[in-house]
């Protein structure tokens, strides 16, 4: 009778441990370390970022987006952009590589006017710096466990992330140069960031290879907000869309990045500044 009441309870203990664990959440500060030290030791992949603003001001409409794939290589070092725009009506498109040979490192573009090559040599080549939706964790100051889901059929921990304003900086200049707020001013846009409500977006990471695989972030309403602050401006500023959103894919999969010949030729210029 004793060992029967003993077995009875050693199997509940088990159960209510059992229990406990499927109900603990994963911890998104480890998650979030681990999944930072994999994505900068990625030896290429492709990757996109998307920036879409859109908003009207004393009912005028004004719409700004980019839209980037870039190439990473780490060994050696080349990354190959290609973007296109619509910044105030007028659309764009360009192509970049950043390549690294014996005499040093290189930047060429191309905006359609032809190929300009300057040095880039001292740059950092890692990809959390060099892969744009990546650089948006350098202005991520808390993240927080949300749930596992799927995304594209693979198993991923989506994280919440909370921003510092600044990585709204060139979503506020653009408004703020569209609309004129900015003339007579050089603190405007600084002094709107620092009225910024809290920033939050989603990071998802690949829950078998521990790689964020994207990141995405709404600010409409934190941007509409920043804008509702203003006392004694003439212009009514509402947004309608404020999103930035980018993935990483191909990891270990990514095609070479080879400089076009014409790229190749060109004459090295000063860079600006």
């Amino acid at each position: 009778m004793k060992i029967s009441k003993l077995a009875t309870f050693f199997l509940a203990a088990a159960l209510l441990l059992s229990l406990a664990a499927c109900g603990k959440k994963a911890d998104a500060d480890v998650l979030m370390r681990e999944a930072k030290t994999n994505a900068n030791a990625i030896q290429n992949c492709t990757a996109t970022i998307n920036n879409t603003l859109e908003f009207s001001a004393n009912n005028k409409p004004f719409t700004y987006q980019t839209d980037s794939t870039s190439v990473y290589w780490a060994k050696p070092f080349a990354l190959k952009s290609t973007q296109t725009s619509l910044l105030g009506g007028v659309t764009g498109s360009s192509v970049s590589y950043t390549v690294s040979d014996s005499d040093g490192v290189w930047f060429y573009s191309n905006a359609g006017s032809g190929w300009q090559k300057t040095t880039a040599e001292g740059i950092a080549s890692t990809p959390l710096e060099q892969i744009d939706i990546l650089r948006l964790f350098g202005n991520v100051t808390a993240q927080k466990y949300v749930r596992e889901t799927t995304l594209d059929s693979v198993k991923v921990h989506k994280i919440e992330l909370t921003f510092q304003s600044e990585v709204l900086r060139s979503t506020i200049e653009n408004i703020v140069t569209a609309t004129g707020m900015s003339k007579g001013s050089q603190t405007v846009v600084q002094t709107l960031l620092d009225s910024a409500p809290a920033i939050y977006g989603y990071c998802y990471v690949d829950e078998a290879a521990s790689q964020i695989v994207r990141v995405e972030l709404d600010a409409t309403e934190a941007v509409n907000q920043i804008f509702q602050n203003i006392d004694g401006s003439g212009t009514t500023v509402t947004v309608s869309k404020c999103e930035i959103s980018g993935n990483i894919t191909g990891i270990g999969k990514a095609p070479a990045v080879e400089l076009p010949a014409d790229a190749s030729a060109a004459q090295t210029v000063q860079a600006a500044g």
